[in-house]
């Protein structure tokens, strides 16, 4: 299965001491133990890398760079023009927040399963052609790659 997390559940894992850390951070074991595809960009690295890097934590930028693009199961999503059409198509046709706009694009081009997030307002988003379904944080995984 290959899964898009939106930035949010990153940062919540991260950080762990939010109401939805714990259970972000079991979504992470879950996804390490079945061997599913963790789809991430360039792009999701940079908004994880704001705060550590405005507080000078070199080793949390390092912590989120290993833990992003280590992993045999991580797959980097690139922006192309295909995502640039799929960007321009959400923020034109939804409004979608520019930012929500470009992970959505990524996981679109990159045929995610599922892109999990905690934004309900993303939740909402019926059809994103490209992504098999838009989830919350409470979603349960398959045990095993199909």
């Amino acid at each position: 299965m290959r899964v898009y997390l939106d930035s949010m559940v990153w940062i919540y894992a991260f950080e762990g001491n939010s109401p939805f850390g714990a259970t972000a951070q079991t979504l992470f074991r879950n996804l390490r133990a079945a061997g599913h595809t963790v789809l991430v960009s360039h792009f999701l690295l940079a908004e994880l890398l704001v705060v550590p890097v405005r507080n000078g934590n070199s080793f949390l930028v390092a912590s989120c760079k290993h833990a992003m693009l280590a992993y045999a199961t991580v797959e980097l999503a690139a922006f192309t023009a295909e995502t640039a059409v799929a960007f321009a198509t959400l923020r034109a046709r939804h409004r979608t927040p520019s930012a929500d706009a470009i992970h959505l694009s990524l996981a679109a081009n990159a045929q995610a399963d599922v892109f999990v997030t905690a934004d309900t307002r993303l939740q909402k988003l019926v059809v994103v052609p490209g992504i098999g379904a838009i989830v919350d944080l409470a979603y349960n995984l398959p045990a095993r790659r199909p």
